[in-house]
């Protein structure tokens, strides 16, 4: 896969689901803005793409999804909400997240 084909991907699906080692050939293509250790399931990282800002998750060690976020305040609202599910996780609540929603 190409950082153009990602892009196209995020364009028309939303939520991209890669193995970790596709992500990684590509991942240097996008400028990353921010990084948030979840202390549950690796980092959140967002990332810039020609599509506009993105989440990309580690929901499993060899997997990778990838969410197109519409604007910075999106990105906001949902950092803050996976980082609040993160914490309720740690704490042991027994939620989930279902990582390919389209929210």
């Amino acid at each position: 896969m190409t950082a153009e084909e990602l892009t196209r991907r995020l364009e028309d699906e939303g939520v991209v689901s890669l193995k970790a080692e596709e992500w990684a050939g590509v991942a240097d293509a996008f400028v990353e803005i921010e990084r948030h250790d979840t202390h549950v399931a690796g980092d959140l990282v967002i990332v810039r793409t020609p599509a506009g800002p993105a989440a990309v998750e580690a929901p499993r060690p060899h997997q990778r999804v990838i969410r197109r976020l519409a604007d910075m305040d999106k990105v906001r609202r949902f950092v803050a909400d996976r980082l609040a599910t993160y914490e309720r996780m740690w704490d042991g609540c027994g939620c989930k997240i279902d990582y390919l929603s389209k929210q």
